[in-house]
C-alpha cells in the first residue's frame, strides 16, 4: 500500500506515514506524505524503496546501516543503529531527516 496524505482514520487502521524530505522528493514524485504498511523501520524503508528506486540508498548504506547525514525519527524518538530493531505500528509517523552542517 502507498498512498499519498492518508485520512487520519485511514492512516490510525493502516499504515505508517513517511514523510519525505524535500532533498529525497525528486524520488517520490513531488510526494512530501507516504502512507505504508511495515513491521519495522528496515521493511519499510524497502517497501518505500520498491514503490520509488533508489530513495533507500540514500538513507542507508550498503550494509544498510543509516548513512552517516540522515536521521530516522519513529514519532518523536531518534532511530540509533539497527532499523529492524525499531518496531512500527499502524498510527506511526516516520520522519527521514538529512542533517544539517554549518560553518
Amino acid at each position: 500500500m502507498s498512498q499519498a496524505r492518508g485520512s487520519a482514520d485511514e492512516l490510525m487502521r493502516s499504515g505508517v506515514l513517511v514523510r519525505v524530505p524535500h532533498a529525497l522528493r525528486e524520488y517520490t514524485n513531488g510526494q512530501d506524505e507516504v502512507l505504508l504498511e511495515a513491521l519495522d523501520v528496515a521493511s519499510l524503508l524497502r517497501s518505500l524503496d520498491a514503490t520509488f528506486p533508489g530513495i533507500r540508498d540514500r538513507v542507508v548504506d550498503e550494509t544498510g546501516q543509516p548513512r552517516r547525514y540522515v536521521n530516522v525519527f519513529v514519532n518523536e524518538d531518534l532511530v540509533r543503529g539497527d532499523f529492524e530493531a525499531a518496531r512500527l505500528h499502524p498510527g506511526d509517523v516516520v520522519h527521514i531527516l538529512p542533517s544539517v552542517a554549518g560553518g
